[in-house]
């Protein structure tokens, strides 16, 4: 996610955005490794506070975050797994991924797990462009 939106920037922009050390955002995954706010979420909020002013930021991260908690994911399944929706009504991790693995039956460690919540995170960088397209055109 985060060598998406900062590579392009880097690509079309450079600096500073050909500054940033992607290896610092994959500490984001499975909730910061607590658990605890999805990364996608935490990663889209670095991304989003990196070309807006604070309030625009805060307006953003809210309206993704409400997003976030509505939405039956995953919808975007390119490996046509067929995996069941679910709504998070959180941001947390544990919630997301923990409502996913009661309906769907996998567990933590398993592929589909791993394929939902990569799913999520495209879902959420795509909700984000949309939403700093909206803010700043």
């Amino acid at each position: 996610m985060a060598e998406g939106f900062f590579g392009e920037l880097a690509d079309q922009v450079g600096y500073p955005f050909n500054q940033m050390p992607i290896e610092a955002f994959t500490s984001a995954a499975g909730g910061y490794g607590q658990a605890t706010l999805c990364g996608s979420i935490g990663v889209a909020a670095t991304c989003i506070g990196s070309v807006t002013d604070v309030k625009t930021s805060k307006k953003l991260i809210a309206e993704l975050s409400k997003w976030y908690k509505q939405e039956k994911f995953p919808n975007y399944q390119p490996e046509g797994l067929g995996l069941p929706q679910t709504v998070a009504e959180s941001v947390l991790c544990e919630k997301s991924v923990g409502k996913f693995m009661e309906v769907s039956g996998f567990v933590y460690d398993s592929p589909e797990r791993k394929s939902r919540c990569a799913s999520v995170a495209g879902e959420v960088v795509k909700k984000m462009v949309e939403l700093l397209n909206a803010e700043l055109a």
